[in-house]
């Protein structure tokens, strides 16, 4: 009987891991490997809406212009957000959303910051100590889940809707949500929470990540060379490098799972980790100590400190576009984020494009009467940690550096999706391999026990030849 060692307790974990989540990673590894250019995708598919003809010495209708005549069309909604592409051939995105659930949501957040304003007084008389302290905290999460649920209602997504328009002709080409942008929608949901509610889905396949990364370790640990004595040859480690393309299929297989696993180890290690940040509060709320800010934290907005302004006509978006071209003087995607009341800035974001382009992007909040500069936030003015955790949903999807590293994220995903498959194949061949051998072990045995008898019997007849000799 063979010892028991701690490779043999590795391989086993290894094994019975990736046998409980091996459907549920392959589903996940799948969903993201057709994600990562679902932008490039659904662009090439509506292109008829994307992709405009930009007419001779012609030039684009003023922003305010075009904002005037979309609220005018679709009535009832305002204007809330204006995404305008660095290519001149490109239709600009216009987010249109219903009054009325802009004037329920305003009133909500008077309400929790009220109810802050009067939490915070009431800490102050009690000297803040450590009970009304965790009383705090606790009133904090229920005003953020009470938020969190009126944020969540279906209605208004339904409700609040992006359009793209032709900025030289002011024409309205489609909405948004077509056929492709559905598609890629669906794999999000398989992606995330497997189409299930999110409160169940999103455990199990935060769960499943976290299994992934543990059967990582184990596999880098089963990756290397058996003994530690011959970790000096280069011999011992060649295999692990190198796809044996002329062995026979079951030693292919392996080198396929084994090899690929390796060298897409760390890439595939850094898209598990980001991804536990969709997953779990716990996580995020660790990588925000870790890095000294939390991840997806939407931070208070900046109020337009002209208050005797307020009630006036806003500066022309045409203004604050020059404004924020003149802070950030370089070619570039831009979005605007449009006050929702009459004390709110306009924000600002613009984000460098290319084949190699850094996914950082940089902030600027303008007072929405003046053009006044608020608060401005260059991506390269912040802390290293906040720069990583700013980047947490790029460097998960592959947009970090663009194209490029789309590319490099599409080949790692699709490795990654084919290991829970060359690992089943591991398991069965060994399977069939260990069947085999019982076989010829119970063949063996009886053959044996045959060779036994006839030696018994041969031993029984030799002295009576002897005597009769």
């Amino acid at each position: 009987m063979k010892k028991f060692t701690f490779r043999k307790f590795i391989n086993d974990i290894h094994l019975w891991l990736g046998i409980g989540s091996g459907l549920i990673l392959f589903i996940i590894c799948l969903t993201g490997t057709i994600y990562v250019f679902a932008k490039e995708i659904t662009d090439w598919m509506d292109k008829e809406k994307v992709t405009i003809s930009v007419p001779e010495n012609a030039n684009t209708i003023p922003v305010t212009e075009l904002v005037a005549l979309l609220e005018k069309e679709k009535k009832d909604t305002k204007v809330t957000g204006i995404q305008i592409p660095e290519g001149k051939d490109r239709s600009w995105l216009f987010t249109l959303t219903p009054k009325d659930i802009l004037l329920r949501r305003s009133k909500e957040e008077r309400e929790a910051k009220l109810k802050e304003g009067k939490r915070e007084k009431s800490e102050g008389r009690k000297a803040s100590d450590d009970k009304s302290r965790q009383k705090g905290r606790g009133a904090d999460k229920d005003s953020k889940a009470k938020n969190e649920k009126g944020k969540g209602r279906g209605g208004d997504r339904e409700r609040i809707k992006t359009y793209y328009v032709n900025p030289y002709t002011g024409e309205v080409l489609g909405d948004t949500r077509t056929t492709s942008s559905k598609f890629f929608l669906t794999i999000m949901g398989l992606h995330r929470w497997l189409l299930l509610d999110h409160d169940i889905g999103r455990p199990i396949t935060g769960t499943a990540t976290l299994i992934f990364i543990f059967m990582e370790i184990t596999g880098l640990i089963l990756w290397l060379p058996a003994k530690l004595k011959s970790w000096k040859k280069w011999s011992a480690w060649k295999a692990g490098f190198k796809i044996k393309t002329e062995a026979r299929w079951k030693r292919i297989n392996h080198d396929l799972h084994n090899t690929l696993g390796f060298y897409t180890f760390l890439l595939l290690t850094l898209m598990a980790l980001t991804g536990l940040c969709f997953s779990f509060e716990w996580f995020r709320n660790g990588v925000g100590n870790v890095f000294g800010a939390k991840p997806f934290e939407d931070k208070k907005a900046v109020a337009s400190v002209q208050s005797e302004y307020a009630g006036a006509n806003p500066l022309s978006l045409d203004l604050i576009i020059t404004k924020a071209n003149e802070v950030y003087p370089y070619n570039g995607d831009l979005r605007l984020s449009l006050p929702k009341d009459s004390v709110g800035p306009v924000i600002v974001y613009k984000a460098h494009t290319g084949f190699i382009a850094s996914a950082g992007t940089d902030r600027l909040y303008l007072d929405q009467y003046t053009g006044y500069t608020l608060k401005k936030e260059p991506f390269s003015d912040k802390r290293t940690g906040e720069q990583i955790v700013a980047l947490i949903y790029p460097l998960h999807v592959g947009e970090v550096f663009g194209t490029f590293t789309k590319i490099i994220y599409f080949i790692a995903c699709l490795i990654a999706t084919s290991l829970p498959v060359t690992g089943t194949f591991i398991w069965i061949n060994k399977l069939r391999k260990k069947s085999e051998k019982n076989e010829r072990g119970k063949t063996k045995k009886k053959s044996s026990k045959k060779d036994k008898t006839s030696q018994q019997n041969a031993s029984v007849e030799l002295p009576v030849m002897k005597s009769d000799a």
